[in-house]
């Protein structure tokens, strides 16, 4: 059980800042301010996931959007809730990377002032980031994460392993998925350790096509059927048109 009272974390932060973030294709998650007055629409935080550094140089190219052409970066819509981890209730926000990437990172958004979304502070606000690199049957990350509260008392991030988990970007990429499977990723909203891979069984070998595509998962969606805070159930679709 939790050690404090949800009740009392909310009343301290009934009056914070109100924020919208948002990711865009100049690389970073934005976090900007959502009143009227003259703070309204500055931005407080601006964060680049690790997944698209190597792509940022492309954005000064001459040849972008020519020989180069479009490329994502920050592409996906974030998930922010509240959750309970080393002893406190924080804000965290989860978010992928749409066709930008193979990750998801996660952020601690609990106290958005100028004084807390500093750089010298960025070491408290980001948590981890979890890449094909921890496991290779992530793929773009286009589904929205969930944030979930675990029968044994851990919260956790509801990763879809989304698309194209064998895509090599052009043999850049060495994480490559052996079987193309669509999977299913709980990943602890502290510090992003895998807690549990769903694995459905089902990818490459049972593609009928000769092109052999890889499967994978689209958006999760957890329900809790009793009301008891505590996640029943996970439904998520598939490309081959399964919804496990």
């Amino acid at each position: 059980l939790e050690a404090s009272p949800y009740s009392s974390f909310v009343s301290s932060y009934l009056n914070r800042q109100p924020m919208v973030y948002v990711g865009a294709n100049d690389g970073m998650l934005h976090g900007f301010v959502a009143t009227t007055g003259t703070d309204a629409g500055k931005e407080l935080l601006a964060y680049v996931p690790s997944e698209v550094y190597g792509n940022l140089s492309l954005l000064t190219s001459s040849s972008y959007g020519g020989n180069i052409g479009h490329r994502a970066f920050v592409d996906a819509s974030p998930t922010a809730g509240d959750v309970f981890y080393s002893g406190s209730w924080k804000t965290v926000l989860v978010g992928g990377l749409g066709k930008g990437g193979q990750g998801i990172y996660a952020l601690n958004i609990t106290n958005p002032t100028d004084s807390n979304f500093d750089e010298s502070n960025a070491g408290s606000l980001v948590l981890w980031e979890f890449t094909d690199a921890d496991d290779s049957d992530l793929g773009f990350t286009y589904g929205q994460p969930g944030i979930v509260r675990l029968a044994n008392g851990k919260w956790a991030a509801v990763v879809a392993n989304g698309y194209n988990n064998t895509e090599t970007n052009g043999g850049v990429d060495t994480n490559v998925s052996a079987t193309g499977n669509a999977v299913l990723y709980l990943v602890d909203i502290s510090d992003g350790t895998l807690l549990k891979k769903f694995d459905t069984g089902v990818g490459i070998a049972d593609d009928p096509t000769a092109a052999a595509r890889p499967n994978g998962l689209a958006t999760a969606s957890p329900l809790d059927l009793d009301g008891d805070n505590i996640v029943d159930y996970i439904y998520a679709g598939d490309l081959f048109g399964n919804v496990w």
